[in-house]
């Protein structure tokens, strides 16, 4: 099954922070020149940082599903262009930018300092790859090698290991996050989704069906011999039967273009199932194509557009009994 588009993990959350830190770091930067009365030069050169911080800030809102690996290299190609800033700004900008007394000791560490903290957020979000990249700009155009040795030789690589060291524990977070999220929203026997994620998939499916005026179908599904399966094969077997049912249920569960899922199945319970179709106005044909691949199965369904997720189940409940009932009937008369 696919996982929902709108899961927030920790990078989204981290990615979130990186965005409006920089776009508000740089604008502190920004605003600092003009207030300093620095030249246009250092105001449009910090410019550059926060027009893409700015891009970046809205690019996480306005596409939201773009993968982890283009976003860390955005954030890193966002640094790089920081580095670059600070170098042009060193080697360009007059001292009167930073400083009233000439010295150009407030300049450069000044500089340092800022090329310090974008070595760090580089390894925090590009690793050890990002960590040695940040180091190689650094060492290579930041920092003045003809300085005696000192703390500023050694913090810089303090720092990226750090963030290097960062970096791993937030891809292990990561990790154990969507491993316990995989626990709560799965049913670990069937592999479809459990009820705690029937509500949400319910509202997304129904907003589509109503902004788009297509059908939208709750089907309940009740497996008629689980029992009888349990009873006399044991629950090894009953556990085969239900994994059985989900793999048919499963093979009639689509997915659109966009990789949304278009429906969605659920175990709700013992041997109860619920899924949920858009584009089909009655569940017959579905339970027919089912019925293919597992015979022994009972389905009640209702249109739903137009109901509450306490509707819809309450009424495909009712729907699934009065059929079983008139199959008892049936077989008694």
């Amino acid at each position: 099954m696919p996982r929902n588009a709108s899961h927030h993990d920790v990078f989204t959350t981290a990615f979130r922070n990186y965005w409006w830190i920089s776009t508000l770091g740089g604008l502190y930067f920004v605003v600092g020149f003009v207030l300093w009365g620095g030249t246009r030069e250092a105001v449009l050169s910090s410019s550059i940082f926060v027009v893409v911080a700015a891009c970046g800030l809205a690019l996480h809102y306005l596409a939201p599903s773009i993968g982890r690996p283009p976003r860390v290299g955005f954030i890193v190609a966002h640094l790089l262009v920081a580095q670059a800033v600070l170098v042009w700004q060193q080697t360009h900008l007059p001292l009167t930018d930073y400083t009233t007394t000439g010295d150009p000791q407030a300049r450069s560490i000044l500089i340092y300092l800022v090329s310090t903290l974008a070595l760090c957020a580089m390894s925090m979000f590009g690793g050890l790859w990002g960590a040695l990249l940040g180091l190689g700009v650094h060492y290579g155009f930041i920092f003045d090698g003809h300085e005696e040795f000192s703390f500023k030789w050694v913090f810089p690589v303090l720092i990226s290991m750090a963030g290097a060291i960062v970096s791993s524990a937030l891809w292990k977070l990561d990790t154990a996050y969507r491993q316990l999220e995989d626990l709560a929203r799965v049913d670990a026997l069937t592999g479809l989704f459990n009820r705690h994620r029937l509500a949400e998939d319910f509202a997304r499916l129904q907003r589509t069906a109503t902004g788009q005026e297509r059908p939208f179908l709750v089907v309940a599904w009740d497996i008629d011999d689980l029992k009888v399966v349990n009873d006399t094969r044991g629950h090894a077997a009953g556990d085969t039967y239900l994994r059985t049912f989900a793999a048919a249920l499963r093979a009639h569960v689509r997915g659109d273009s966009s990789g949304r899922a278009s429906d969605a199945a659920f175990r709700v319970g013992g041997d109860e199932f619920i899924s949920l179709h858009l584009d089909i106005e009655d569940g017959q044909v579905l339970l027919d194509r089912v019925h293919r691949a597992f015979p022994s199965v009972s389905a009640g369904w209702v249109r739903s557009e137009a109901l509450t997720l306490d509707q819809a189940l309450t009424q495909a409940d009712a729907a699934l009994y009065a059929t079983k009932e008139r199959r008892k009937q049936q077989l008694t008369g």
